[in-house]
Order: C-alpha cells, then sequence, then structure tokens
C-alpha cells in the first residue's frame, strides 16, 4: 500500500488528498464560500499539508503495528531487540520509502517525511507493546 502510494505522481498524489480536503472543509468551514480567493487557498494548502503528513502518519503507525506484531512472537529473542528489529524495519522502509519517491515525477524525498514515518512507526509499536503486556498482564492474573 506504500509503496503504491508512493508511486503516484505528484499530480494523481494531489488529486487523492485534495478530494479528502474538500470534504473536510464542507463539514468544518461552512462559511467557505464567503473567504476570499487567497484566504481559500490558504487554508486548503493549510488542510491538504496537515491531511497528507497525517497520512504519511497513520500508514506507518499500522506498518510498526504489523512490524511489531510479526516479531513479537519469537522468544527466544529477548524483548528489547525484538522491538529494535521491528523500529530498523520501519526506519529503513521509510528512508526507501523516500528515496523511492525521488524517482517519481513531481515528487520528493524528505528528512522531514521520514522522521514523520518513523514517529507514526514507533507510535504503532508502542501501543501494541503496550497493548500485549496489559493482555499478558491481565491473562497471568486471570490464571494464576
Amino acid at each position: 500500500m506504500i509503496f503504491c502510494l508512493s508511486a503516484e505522481t505528484a499530480e494523481t498524489s494531489s488529486k487523492t488528498s485534495g478530494g479528502f480536503v474538500a470534504a473536510i472543509i464542507n463539514i468544518l468551514f461552512p462559511d467557505y464560500e464567503n473567504l476570499s480567493g487567497a484566504e481559500q487557498l490558504a487554508l486548503r494548502e493549510q488542510l491538504q499539508f496537515i491531511i497528507r503528513k497525517t497520512a504519511h502518519f497513520t500508514i506507518y503507525a499500522i506498518l510498526g503495528a504489523l512490524s511489531f506484531l510479526s516479531v513479537v512472537t519469537y522468544k527466544k529473542i529477548p524483548f528489547f531487540f525484538r522491538l529494535a528489529i521491528s523500529s530498523a524495519f520501519c526506519l529503513l522502509y521509510a528512508v526507501s520509502d523516500e528515496l523511492h519517491q525521488l524517482a517519481v515525477a513531481g515528487r520528493s524525498g524528505e528528512v522531514r517525511d521520514v522522521l514523520i514515518d518513523f514517529c507514526g512507526a514507533l507510535l504503532g509499536i508502542a501501543f501494541f507493546t503496550l497493548l500485549t503486556k496489559v493482555l499478558k498482564f491481565k491473562f497471568i492474573k486471570k490464571y494464576t
């Protein structure tokens, strides 16, 4: 999914996020039509930036969660290393994703996006780390 979205040209990607922007504007800004053209453009650009970065963060949170869930069951590897493996995988994928975007028309690779992606992945990993610890504690408490 991440690779496919990154392979979209800048024009296609802008159209995708532009649809979300239009929907949000309709919901949150009922007086949008009363704004000047410059104010409308500024609002659309701000929302598009926020939506695009939130999408980056969210999709990498999912990647982080899935990568953590894929290594958490390896009991022969210490827990810290399972976290490190999962985190390293997400960081490497974020870097490779930005490098991939350099080869796509109109797209750019940015360090800021790597950091946003990696933070999202870390949140996904942290969430499922906490969830597994809570579930493990409840299971142990229930059956001991």
